[in-house]
């Protein structure tokens, strides 16, 4: 007991001091794993659907207009990629590096929140974690809000859960990024109010148990409070909450709008281990047993008792300041919300929404795995006086690249990542009308499913002069069209259809237009088609 409580002691020491060379050098060789499976490929799928919306919001001359129209909150992500376009350029690789850089930035806060909240061997496992997750590289090779939301969320919570005062630049950036987050998606706003309210909660009972004086009043000891680190917290607790208020009216619309959930499936019967297959790519290895996300779910089960069993042997911290309290607000928080909401409102589990959170749980794992660690050193340590504890950090390091080796080798053999191609193909599809349609389109009609501008985004960047029918509802050839077909009798008749190819009705417009036309061609791709109808001689 003695040994391992000097043990923990110098890990205190090693949490609070400058972090060790081993550690710098180790998170950078994690970083650079990191860069090349987020920019390996990078340009190489089509934009789909929802990223060409993304593109078609800001492809206006204002970042005003990139801000309307949207259902979930003010449309801030776009705000914040409208500047980017304007910065970077408009090609699908500069666009989406956004996404890219912010993801690999979020390796490094996931691994320096548990290096500053426990120690360095669960800063090294959670960023090994996070380094090869499939849902995170996934979002961070797309242009769309996710990724950098997630990363703005977490910088400013690793600010929030900092035991020390913050100067008055470091208040304005947290309070500036939560806003930030708060108005990109009432989910990500839902991961913001989570880690506030624990926050708030935790040091509240810490006050209480060590500083508060019973010789003073109440108003004495609330002016002590508010003084203190944790009511700078408070401060910006307030300011989000003034935001909240002003945003109601924003929030109660789209909650009961419908547009924004009525896509969404039934929420899964398992739905942590559902989310943690997205984690690991859908890992189904288990010799039998059980599959990895499985293997997972049960480990989270069990970090209650991790905890308890490590606070047998060392209690550095009151119990209610373990950053597991925190971890599992934030992250088993929003699960349990958003299932809640699914049950007893409409369906709103998407796998992506938990995105924002999703650095909790690889944190969870990390401090866990370190606690398991040093546990079973402490076991071997009875044995053996002269055992090093120092060891931790190599084990740490061993089970990481372990980790890494083996899903890497999963995700990019076995689930062939980066092979998938499994969106539809605008790109490839506005490359072919490029190429075939001749410049003087006068006797051609091309007909899109769904709108025309997924295909004009990228014609227009390719600087062509090809045209697309613009009078396309969502899914539906209009009876405008139609007739436009009968009474001009173009010489060719251009039927398109991306995304999901399968939801929209006409297979065949033979028997849409009139029996001079018949179909000449079919050209097929990822979840598109173009047909080519021509009139008959």
């Amino acid at each position: 007991m003695e040994g391992f409580e000097m043990g923990q002691s110098s890990n205190l020491a090693e949490q609070i001091s400058a972090p060790s060379r081993l550690y710098y050098c180790t998170i950078g060789i994690i970083l650079l794993f990191s860069g090349i499976m987020r920019f390996y490929g990078l340009d190489t799928e089509s934009f789909w659907l929802d990223e060409l919306t993304s593109l078609w919001a800001i492809n206006g001359d204002s970042w005003e207009g990139a801000m309307s129209n949207w259902l979930s909150m003010v449309g801030m992500g776009t705000w914040l990629m409208y500047f980017w376009k304007s910065v970077v350029g408009d090609s699908d690789f500069a666009l989406r590096s956004i996404s890219a850089i912010t993801g690999i930035i979020l390796v490094f806060i996931v691994a320096e929140f548990c290096r500053r909240h426990h120690d360095e061997k669960s800063g090294i496992i959670s960023a090994s974690m996070i380094s090869i997750s499939h849902l995170a590289i996934l979002y961070s090779q797309e242009f769309r809000p996710y990724m950098f939301t997630t990363t703005f969320l977490w910088i400013a919570l690793i600010l929030i859960r900092s035991q020390r005062r913050l100067n008055v630049f470091e208040m304005i950036i947290c309070t500036a990024l939560l806003s930030f987050v708060f108005l990109v998606h009432y989910v990500a706003g839902l991961a913001v109010v989570l880690g506030l309210l624990a926050d708030f909660i935790i040091r509240m009972i810490t006050f209480f148990r060590t500083k508060f004086n019973k010789q003073l009043s109440k108003i004495q000891n609330l002016g002590n409070y508010l003084k203190s680190d944790s009511g700078q917290r408070l401060q910006i607790s307030f300011s989000l909450a003034a935001l909240a208020f002003f945003m109601l009216e924003k929030i109660r619309y789209d909650s009961g709008n419908t547009g924004h959930s009525m896509w969404i499936n039934d929420t899964p019967r398992r739905p942590v281990v559902t989310l943690f297959d997205y984690f690991v790519a859908f890992d189904i290895r288990g010799g039998g047993i059980t599959d990895l996300a499985e293997a997972m779910w049960y480990f989270v089960l069990l970090t209650p008792l991790i905890l308890f069993l490590y606070r047998k042997f060392s209690k550095k911290k009151q119990l209610q300041e373990e950053t597991e309290w925190f971890i599992w607000a934030v992250g088993a928080g929003s699960m349990i919300v958003v299932v809640l909401y699914s049950i007893l409102v409409r369906n709103l589990w998407v796998s992506r929404y938990f995105v924002f959170s999703m650095p909790a749980w690889y944190i969870l794992f990390g401090i866990s795995i370190s606690r398991v660690i040093d546990l079973g050193l402490e076991f071997f340590r009875r044995f053996n006086k002269e055992f090093d504890l120092n060891v931790g950090k190599n084990i740490a390091i061993f089970l990481s690249t372990l980790f890494i080796l083996n899903s890497g080798y999963w995700l990019v053999y076995e689930f062939e990542y980066y092979e998938q191609q499994g969106r539809s193909d605008f790109k490839g599809m506005s490359i072919w009308l490029d190429e075939n349609v001749d410049g003087d389109q006068d006797d051609v009609f091309i007909i899109s499913q769904p709108y025309a501008r997924y295909w004009d985004l990228y014609l227009d960047r390719m600087g062509s002069d090809v045209e697309i029918d613009t009078h396309t509802r969502w899914g539906d050839v209009i009876i405008g069209q139609v007739i436009t077909i009968l009474d001009d009798e173009p010489s060719e008749v251009i039927h398109i259809r991306g995304h999901k190819k399968n939801m929209w009705g006409y297979e065949d417009l033979s028997f849409v237009l009139n029996a001079s036309y018949e179909l000449s061609e079919s050209h097929y791709f990822i979840e598109g088609q173009i047909d080519v109808y021509r009139l008959q001689d």
